[in-house]
């Protein structure tokens, strides 16, 4: 009876385990599909970011060989900028140091925009640069973060393997316990016997 109860309290308690794992797991991935399409549309504004960009570097550039420059044009440049640029912010988070650094990078050429004589050809590329390599930094930093996963799937899992072995080598241990009392008791009963027959034989 009691091999039963162990081997069924054992079995309930890892069958619930990985039921918990398994909801677990269903909500982490739903989690990783929800960051995969938020880095999707970051990317997004990293590439209209740095499109508007050239397109400022470009229209310099004319300006600069002698060709006259649209201004309405030029206007709606920097309205696609500001769009993109206020689509990135709105989506990192500017606490985490890969974030930090591309704000950073998007500040510096905010500045530089705000001087026209100093927007330069080869300031924008400088600019262009920075940004390119924070914007690389922070995709590879979500990427990771997907593959490993969230922090309470991460700890929750680990806690869970955690479980499930105590419970196992637990169930070991009962197992190995009862199967050596038995033993015991099984080794006693051929000398209880012989006592009780010596004890007969001695009342004859």
């Amino acid at each position: 009876m009691n091999e039963i109860s162990i081997g069924a309290v054992g079995a309930a308690a890892i069958a619930g385990l990985v039921s918990l794992l398994g909801l677990i797991i269903g909500k982490e991935q739903k989690v990783s599909e929800f960051r995969q399409a938020w880095i999707d549309e970051l990317r997004k504004s990293f590439v209209a970011y740095l499109v508007n960009i050239n397109a400022i570097g470009d229209a310099l550039r004319l300006k600069k060989a002698g060709q006259p420059i649209d201004t309405s044009a030029f206007i709606a440049i920097y309205k696609s900028l500001n769009e993109a640029s206020h689509g990135i912010t709105l989506r990192v988070n500017a606490t985490e140091a890969a974030a930090k650094a591309l704000m950073k990078s998007m500040s510096e050429f905010e500045t530089l925009a705000e001087n026209n004589a100093s927007l330069t050809p080869e300031k924008l590329r400088d600019a262009e640069k920075a940004f390119v390599g924070a914007a690389t930094e922070l995709l590879k930093f979500e990427w990771n973060r997907v593959k490993r996963g969230e922090e309470i799937f991460v700890v929750t899992k680990r806690i869970v393997c955690v479980v499930i072995v105590a419970t196992l080598m637990f169930l070991a241990y009962a197992w190995a316990t009862r199967e050596k009392t038995d033993d015991d008791k099984e080794s006693s009963r051929p000398t209880l016997q012989l006592v009780q027959m010596q004890r007969s034989g001695w009342m004859m």
